[in-house]
């Protein structure tokens, strides 16, 4: 055996361990305040920031010392400094898309993995609602910020004479609205336009009824996409990073299309990915998103027992075209605005 490979296969397993105690490491940063008590203020000590957060300074110097190892803050002398990079992926919550530590709101643990093993055994997930409360608080932390940031500034004007349907007023669907962070900010853009939010999932819908609360154009209702009512005639039904979540998305695309007007539209954000495994290993995160798709979009998409288990990368370009025309929507085109992880399709009858 060459000695030299093994110790650094050791290494990258090794590395995959310090990569659970980071993660670990960076949520504790995150729900104590310390990225953002750290975010604009130069060089700190870890009394300085310790006195700032009202924490123990002999823990808060453990933490600085080890996010310095990680390299995700900089150690000056004796002081730390989270620079613009670090405040705009772990502090910049709600203005950044690059805002990343919300990803570590829920942390994988045993139970998790008695689940998962369990799948493994009997075929069968579970369904993001079985996921917890974290699952769907991480979900909506991670995607917030992109939908001020891309989907209403740079996606919706790509689609021809949309934005001015929304200003007049359209009726709009957003199907799997986790949340409901997308139907929201819409509503809040688009005052004329009314706007209902459709998920299976009960914690995520009553999260949507409190964050909607005040907004008389956003409604909520606690169904999947399959429910979706026929002959509504909607001028455009949102499914946003969902599609490969769902067990049927086969049959919430049915229901889409007749539910939508003549002229309506379908806008698909979903998973940039590949048919092809050695096209997709240009990813960076590829074992990531597959982490993901077994912990999480698999088990959902496994659910039910004539599930289609897509998985997190299953709903790639071509079999988004051809289940939406299985659908009745025929027309299909893609937009790549140049976003790591997603594409966008805009699909019509």
């Amino acid at each position: 055996m060459d000695e030299d490979a093994l110790r650094r296969y050791a290494l990258r397993v090794w590395k995959y361990k310090e990569g659970e105690f980071v993660s670990l490491m960076i949520h504790v940063g995150d729900r104590l305040g310390l990225y953002e008590a750290m975010a604009d203020r130069g060089p700190m000590s870890s009394d300085d920031l310790a006195s700032a957060t009202g924490l123990n300074e002999r823990w808060v110097r453990e933490w600085l010392l080890g996010q310095a190892a990680a390299g995700l803050i900089q150690k000056v002398d004796d002081t730390f400094v989270l620079d613009e990079l670090g405040k705009t992926v772990l502090a910049d919550e709600g203005s950044s898309v690059f805002f990343a530590a919300g990803a570590f709101t829920s942390l994988s643990g045993m139970d998790l993995a008695d689940n998962v093993t369990e799948a493994f055994r009997t075929g069968l997930g579970f369904t993001y609602e079985e996921q917890g409360q974290a699952r769907t608080l991480m979900t909506q932390r991670m995607t917030r910020a992109s939908f001020d940031k891309l989907l209403i500034p740079e996606v919706l004007p790509l689609v021809e004479g949309l934005v001015a349907k929304l200003e007049k007023g359209a009726r709009v669907a957003d199907v799997g609205c986790g949340s409901g962070s997308a139907v929201v900010a819409l509503a809040q853009a688009f005052p004329n336009s009314r706007f209902t939010g459709y998920d299976p999932s009960p914690t995520a819908i009553a999260i949507a009824l409190e964050a909607g609360a005040d907004l008389e154009n956003a409604a909520f209702e606690q169904v999947g996409g399959e429910s979706l009512p026929a002959g509504d005639g909607l001028d455009l039904v949102l499914a946003l990073d969902c599609l490969h979540d769902m067990p049927r998305p086969d049959l919430a695309l049915a229901a889409i299309s007749k539910a939508l007007a003549d002229d309506g539209t379908l806008l698909i954000k979903d998973i940039k990915s590949s048919p092809d495994f050695e096209v997709n290993r240009k990813n960076p995160v590829l074992a990531l998103q597959y982490g993901y798709s077994l912990t999480s979009c698999l088990p959902s998409g496994m659910s039910s027992e004539d599930g289609l288990g897509l998985g997190t990368l299953g709903f790639n370009p071509r079999v988004a075209k051809e289940m939406c025309a299985a659908a009745g929507l025929t027309t299909f085109k893609t937009h790549d605005i140049g976003d790591p992880t997603n594409l966008y399709h805009e699909v019509r009858r």
